[in-house]
């Protein structure tokens, strides 16, 4: 126990920790960190909730044992036990088309909601700029012909076809971006959409009581420039409309309310 004990001590350090700033803008520094962080996971590692078991890279997000630092959705208990059936019913299904042709997951990670679009789609690209996530990604669905993925350099899409997707979904990556890299982001993101589809943003919030715990408890740190690939972006919905609006993209909502820490953005290309 005592050996474990340190195990996932060092590794909370660690995944809290600056990391060298040797790339060459913030979007490589996260995407050097995230790619460290896929390459170093160790499912046991991780000391989550009772009753809840990590298996997959990003399991751990949702029921992470916060009693020591740090914060985690704001969930509550139930929320947690069934939390991938809470994403299908309260985004997926109620957002997405039963069916879709195309779309892109940017971040996928370890998979936790591809395993929730490929049912849904023909083909899903998924666009990471970590090759060890894009490992681990491949290594969980080593058979399905649905998913195409793509080695991104953290601020670019993959070169795919214009007005090619009925939706773009991301989900725990966009909650460490600032608001620069969301909107270079989303202007990449509607010529890609076909008239209709649609968009879903899971990101930071520094307007909840949870977010702006979390924005204090990472200010001293990054103040004088980023230096933590996993800090918490300064991000709140009333940006994030305005963004949408300036993009002439319609917004459905700028913040479900489903994730207490954070926020999620529903948008559509318009006609």
């Amino acid at each position: 126990m005592e050996t474990m004990a340190r195990l996932i001590s060092s590794l909370r350090l660690w995944w809290r920790s600056p990391v060298s700033r040797s790339t060459d803008c913030e979007p490589q520094m996260i995407a050097q960190g995230w790619n460290d962080y896929a390459k170093a996971w160790k499912a046991e590692e991780f000391r989550v909730l009772p009753g809840n078991v990590v298996k997959h890279l990003g399991d751990e997000w949702t029921a992470e044992d916060t009693t020591e630092e740090g914060t985690t959705y704001g969930l509550d208990e139930a929320s947690v036990a069934k939390f991938s059936t809470l994403l299908d019913d309260e985004l997926l299904r109620k957002y997405l088309p039963a069916h879709c042709d195309e779309g892109l997951e940017i971040g996928p990670g370890g998979g936790r909601l591809t395993s929730l679009l490929l049912p849904k789609t023909a083909v899903l690209h998924a666009a990471d700029p970590s090759e060890a996530m894009l490992k681990r990604l491949k290594a969980r669905f080593p058979t399905n012909s649905s998913l195409r993925p793509h080695l991104t350099d953290g601020m670019s899409l993959p070169p795919l076809a214009p007005a090619s997707l009925d939706f773009v979904v991301s989900f725990d990556v966009f909650v460490h971006f600032e608001p620069r890299l969301v909107f270079w982001y989303l202007r990449q993101i509607k010529p890609l959409l076909k008239t209709g589809g649609v968009g879903i943003i899971h990101y930071a919030s520094v307007i909840t009581p949870i977010g702006w715990r979390q924005f204090e408890a990472d200010l001293e740190g990054n103040v004088r420039q980023r230096t933590s690939f996993c800090a918490f972006g300064t991000m709140c919905p009333q940006l994030m409309e305005h963004f949408l609006k300036a993009l002439d993209l319609q917004v459905i909502s700028s913040d479900v309310g489903m994730i207490p820490r954070d926020a999620i953005t529903i948008f559509r290309k318009r006609d």
